[in-house]
């Protein structure tokens, strides 16, 4: 078997039946140096382990032949199988699926969507555990055999009588890490050693395996060393009768390495990387432990949500670097808000580890856990207020921020973790909306729609019969030739009071209001009329995409609807594409499929937008008619540097041209990204680059100009010279 405590050697049985899991899964173990072998279902999972034994198996649960809880079951049977480590996942979240994956013999569990980053950090710990639990029940088993201790063994190894613990023997290795020499351990009881248990604890394991009822103690406990520091260890404890008199004999594996690794799993999983501070995922947990424990004794909770004032005009003008440092510099300036400032620490339980939390972007946020006065949380966020806005100096850039902070009471606005901090966000954009720089706390009548929000609703009833809404294109370009062969329609709104309203704003309150279908008809009719009429002046254009919301896709008539358009505009139906997320084409798989077809049968190209950041399955993507797969801008903003969103894009794009799909990459904003999607035979390519969104006039003038200019030449030589240093 490959020796997992060298990774880089290591070889991952894949079993899935989701060939979409399979390719991103493999990219990622081999980007952590694992070989990797697959197999679709249970039954061929069991072949391909017959024939090659891996370090370490990853099953899926539901599958079809053979389902991976058998297939667990059956590889534990195996005598090479009883030590090989078996991750399950499943797209199921309940207790009872766990339980049965632990009693099949499973090492550990994964719950889909999988975390992409944790994951091959997780197969590598899992890989190191493997082969540390190997080499202890070596040991244990020699030991056990020959009734005597090697020196050399890698193993601690403790010899004692039975009835009074006193060591009669132990190994260079035990005495080693103890740091006594071997006539002073000699002088020890066993039980002086380990600081978890006493006398009487260790006695009853004695009598317990005397009693035959376990062949062995297996404990997790720790070891006290000379110098006073202790150790985890993982201590196997057994009675050995070949000798005159019964001796109990312990064999200890050093695991200093397993809990550190455990304890950057954790770090990974529940910490902010670039602050240090908890995540959201740990936010969450803990607090929902608090307002549980708050109800039960009838106190208060505060929760204060925390957004810095302009932060993407800082981001945007002084760059990322500077943004990062600001970030760094909050969460330093809130943690010594509350340890450092008695008037807070008073109100923080000490045990907490979220009493500062970096929930995303520029928000943070504050707990207050012990509070009987609602007035502490105004005070608390008066001090933070003068606090952070003290002026910083970053990169010889002297900066003062603001922020605006949100107050949330439990149990007074809520005792549940999603809805206090939805409450508490809602206050912290009044606070926003009353000039920044301030706090408020949350009322119940902020739920209700603000004179704002009618103002807008009202207006955007009446943008399309006032011509307030426009058409822009963004271009999407052939990195080959540099020519726009396509064009993506987008939607703007020049509101006569508010200007420009992003999109972001008001297309969710148009799906709301169920305006989004003719909203989105009138978008299409626009995208069909420019395209004709640019054929008519000879202006080349291979295509116009047109985003299709979930509401316009499951309109009755959303084919009678797009039949009329193309006729009343005139434009065939092989220049029109359709733009449809993951989420919508998986909402309804079966019923998606025979709407696709119809359309693809009226000529119409089909694209997936934002590919990858939903949950579709490469069994159904097989059975859509689709044309094309837009790799989604987020994998692509620092492709270039982050070796996880890489080999997902290298992925995706495999997986599309084994579909024989057309490619393109979204969001590409810089040369490195353009050179990466190149190298990975991405040909159109749309993204700030070459150009935003503009409106149609000026994408006339694009068209007229012929072509981006692009030295392919230099691009390839790029590439070329990448390659030979690598």
């Amino acid at each position: 078997m490959t020796n997992a405590s060298q990774p880089d050697t290591a070889l991952a049985l894949i079993v899935d039946d989701d060939s979409t899991v399979r390719i991103i899964m493999r990219s990622v173990l081999e980007s952590h140096g694992i070989r990797v072998n697959e197999a679709s279902n249970g039954v061929e999972a069991l072949q391909v382990f017959a024939e090659e034994t891996p370090d370490i198996v990853i099953l899926d649960i539901e599958m079809p032949e053979k389902d991976g809880l058998t297939a667990c079951a059956e590889i534990r049977m195996e005598a090479k199988g009883k030590l090989v480590p078996i991750m399950m996942s499943t797209g199921v979240d309940d207790t009872e699926s766990i339980n049965r994956a632990y009693e099949a013999g499973a090492t550990d569990f994964e719950i889909k969507p999988i975390n992409w980053p944790i994951f091959g950090h997780r197969i590598r710990y899992m890989l190191q555990a493997a082969q540390a639990i190997r080499e202890h029940h070596s040991a244990q088993q020699t030991a056990t055999r020959l009734g005597k201790v090697i020196e050399g063994s890698s193993n601690e190894v403790y010899i004692c009588d039975d009835y009074n613990f006193r060591l009669q023997q132990t190994n260079g290795r035990a005495r080693t890490n103890l740091g006594y020499q071997e006539d002073e351990i000699n002088q020890l009881g066993l039980f002086q050693l380990l600081p978890d248990l006493s006398e009487v604890q260790l006695r009853n394991i004695v009598d317990d395996l005397y009693r035959g009822e376990y062949n062995e103690q297996l404990l997790t406990t720790h070891i006290l060393r000379k110098n006073g520091s202790r150790y985890p260890v993982e201590l196997s404890l057994q009675l050995s009768r070949e000798h005159e008199n019964n001796l109990l004999v312990g064999i200890a594996q050093d695991i200093t390495e397993r809990h550190q690794a455990e304890s950057r799993m954790r770090q990974l999983a529940y910490y902010d990387t670039l602050t240090g501070l908890p995540n959201r995922q740990l936010f969450s947990e803990q607090l929902e432990n608090i307002l549980l424990k708050a109800k039960s004794i009838s106190r208060k909770t505060a929760v204060l949500y925390v957004d810095i004032d302009n932060f993407k005009r800082i981001n945007d003008s002084l760059g990322h670097s500077i943004g990062d440092k600001l970030l760094q510099e909050m969460a330093i300036r809130l943690n010594k808000c509350v340890t450092e400032n008695a008037a807070i620490a008073r109100h923080i339980n000490p045990c907490t580890e979220i009493a500062a939390s970096r929930l995303s972007g520029d928000e943070f946020a504050l707990v207050l856990d012990v509070i009987d006065d609602t007035g502490i949380g105004g005070d608390v966020a008066k001090y933070l207020l003068n606090a952070l806005s003290r002026p910083m100096l970053l990169q010889g850039h002297e900066l003062v921020i603001t922020p605006s902070i949100g107050i949330a009471i439990a149990p007074l606005d809520s005792d549940n973790v999603e809805s206090l901090l939805k409450h508490a966000d809602t206050a912290m954009h009044h606070a926003k909306k009353a000039g920044k720089n301030t706090f408020q706390y949350y009322s119940s009548t902020m739920n209700a729609m603000g004179r704002e929000r009618l103002e807008l609703e009202a207006d955007l009833r009446k943008a399309l019969e006032r011509e307030e809404l426009s058409v822009y294109f963004q271009p999407q370009v052939d990195i080959q030739t540099g020519k726009i062969v396509s064009a993506e329609t987008l939607v703007r709104w020049n509101h006569p009071k508010h200007g420009l309203v992003s999109p972001v704003n008001f297309i969710p309150l148009a799906e709301e209001m169920g305006l989004i279908i003719e909203i989105g008809n009138w978008v299409l009719t626009q995208a069909c009329s420019k395209l004709k009429a640019w054929q008519a002046k000879g202006l080349s254009l291979g295509k116009v995409a047109v985003n299709l919301s979930s509401l316009q896709f499951k309109q009755s008539d959303l084919l009678t609807q797009t039949r009329k358009v193309l006729e009343e505009t005139g434009l065939d139906a092989k220049y029109l594409e359709l733009e449809l997320t993951e989420s919508i084409i998986m909402n309804d798989a079966d019923a998606t499929v025979q709407v696709l077809h119809a359309l693809k049968e009226m000529g119409i190209r089909l694209s997936i937008d934002d590919f990858g950041t939903g949950y579709s399955s490469l069994n159904y993507l097989t059975k859509f008619p689709l044309n094309e797969l837009k790799i989604d801008k987020s994998f692509i903003i620092d492709v270039d540097s982050d070796i996880h969103n890489a080999s997902i894009v290298t992925a995706i794009v495999a997986m599309a041209k084994s579909l024989g799909l057309d490619i393109v990459a979204e969001g590409v904003e810089t040369q490195e990204q353009l050179r990466f999607v190149h190298k990975q035979g991405v040909r159109i390519v749309q993204g700030y680059y070459f150009s935003r969104p503009v409106p149609a006039r000026e994408f006339e003038k694009l068209l007229e100009g012929g072509s981006f200019p692009i030295d392919i030449g230099a691009l390839k030589t790029e590439l070329l010279i990448t390659e030979q240093r690598a």
